[in-house]
């Protein structure tokens, strides 16, 4: 009998292992479900959020504000050129856009020198489009270097 009795107190202690093993994924799957849940919400709040600010101009994107992308994705010509790569036709066309004079605007009130500003905004739309303007040249580092003796037009 003793070993009859064994046998049923070994089941049982299996079956509460199996149980408990049970009762632990089942805990486990919540708190990683719960995690889960936490993480998309900080996720969609951060994304709403950075949109928000974006939309604002408090942020930008790639050095661009929104409206200013907004006024190129809009304009099909610029678009085109974009994805043709034709980097003076581009330059022309957001030239005539004033697309340029309106990122010089957003920056003014943090960038007080012309030159370092126009600089600054050269190599943003340097690194956009590909196009380097008349008064510039490309150094080693991909950084735009005023050009000696050049004014800024």
């Amino acid at each position: 009998m003793k070993h009859s009795s064994e046998k049923k107190t070994k089941k049982r202690s299996n079956r509460k292992k199996l149980s408990n093993t049970r009762i632990n994924t089942r805990k486990i799957k919540k708190k990683s479900q719960t995690l889960q849940k936490v993480v998309f919400g900080l996720l969609l709040f951060g994304i709403i959020g950075w949109g928000l600010l974006f939309l604002n101009g408090k942020v930008t994107l790639g050095g661009v504000p929104a409206h200013i992308i907004l006024k190129f994705l809009t304009d099909p010509y610029s678009v085109e050129q974009y994805f043709l790569g034709n980097k003076v036709q581009l330059h022309n066309r957001l030239q005539s856009l004033g697309i340029e004079e309106e990122i010089k605007d957003y920056y003014r009130p943090k960038i007080a020198n012309e030159i370092v500003l126009d600089r600054h905004i050269h190599q943003i739309l340097y690194e956009r489009t590909g196009y380097i303007g008349d008064n510039y040249s490309l150094g080693s580092d991909g950084l735009l270097i005023l050009k000696p003796s050049r004014q800024i037009r």
